[in-house]
């Protein structure tokens, strides 16, 4: 058993390596083109990354979503290393807003967070129909004083938006995605949601979730079930 954790751990290690410098160099994500969103009946998807991270991260997903038949596709893009919650919630808001009901909304990291504060205190449950979350560190994270003070309030175990956060339960339905070793969720488990279902990746990070294919195809599966069934 020992032996088979450490050789997780250092797999994690490697993949999340890779994950991270693809994710710095976003840019380079441009090269490879997305196809054509297609048309069709499906509902519109909202995606908000998380912290130091930018619209261009959502592209592999971006890409998954489109091969499935989801066009509708939709990013939302704000300063992580200068905004506290309340200016976050509103950006997303000025994109899910016009959209709709029926959104389908995924946040990865601080942007699933930012996702749940929509939903519980922005009233963007009126307009969601089901929310993703990607490694969102909704009980905290011990690492919170490595991220700018502007996100203490946010991202701190003892904080007030996780005690706000926890209050009742998620006003739509929920499936929680996230990494058995996630080195930025520490412990990892903060990044459950009581009452919720979940998919515990192995072999994969914090970051290595916006690339996974395991990632995309839990995120697909979450989305094409029918929401008056058990996710």
């Amino acid at each position: 058993m020992q032996r088979h954790r450490l050789s997780m751990v250092a797999k994690v290690a490697a993949t999340e390596s890779v994950a991270t410098v693809r994710s710095a160099l976003w840019p380079l994500a441009h090269l490879h083109r997305l196809p054509q969103p297609p048309r069709g009946p499906k509902p519109p998807v909202v995606l908000v990354h998380g912290y130091l991270g930018h619209p261009a991260m959502w592209r592999p997903l971006i890409r998954r979503l489109y091969l499935d038949g989801w066009g509708a596709v939709h990013t939302v893009r704000y300063a992580s290393t200068r905004r506290r919650m309340p200016e976050i919630v509103r950006a997303i808001a000025e994109v899910v807003d016009p959209l709709g009901d029926g959104v389908q909304l995924i946040g990865h990291s601080l942007g699933a967070v930012a996702s749940r504060a929509f939903l519980k205190t922005g009233g963007g449950a009126g307009r969601v129909a089901r929310f993703v979350s990607l490694g969102g560190p909704h009980a905290g994270t011990a690492m919170y004083r490595l991220a700018p003070r502007n996100l203490w309030e946010i991202l701190d175990p003892d904080g007030p938006w996780v005690r706000r956060l926890d209050e009742g339960d998620e006003p739509v339905p929920t499936v929680v995605i996230r990494a058995r070793y996630d080195h930025q969720v520490l412990p990892p488990v903060r990044a459950s949601l009581r009452g919720v279902r979940e998919v515990v990746l192995e072999g994969y990070g914090h970051n290595g979730l916006l690339w996974a294919r395991e990632a995309h195809d839990a995120v697909l599966e979450a989305l094409n079930a029918p929401l008056h069934a058990p996710l």
